[in-house]
């Protein structure tokens, strides 16, 4: 059974654990931890690690090989120009110049 640490986000009461006040820190059973986590009554003090899966790279071949999508380089924003308001005096009126 794996243990997890949380933080009580508020003052509850479960079956499985007693009454637990708001900041108390347990050391929980995982379920349990998830469970609370999606009640929004706990947050995870460390937050358990999601497996990652790495995908094996391709190197490109001298021969003509297409680059993966995710090796090709970003295309450029354009900034767009914004007009600055005016920082004194009245404001001008639509149409005027």
């Amino acid at each position: 059974m794996e243990l997890i640490e949380v933080i009580a986000k508020s003052h509850f009461e479960d079956s499985r654990i007693g009454a637990v006040s708001r900041k108390q820190r347990l050391r929980i059973p995982k379920e349990l931890a998830e469970f609370l986590v999606n009640l929004d009554l706990v947050d995870y003090i460390n937050p358990p690690l999601a497996l990652v899966k790495q995908t094996p790279q391709i190197e490109a071949t001298e021969s003509g090989g297409d680059e993966p999508q995710s090796w090709s380089q970003p295309e450029q924003v354009s900034q767009s120009e914004t007009a600055q308001a005016p920082k004194r005096g009245r404001r001008r009126k639509t149409g005027e110049y």
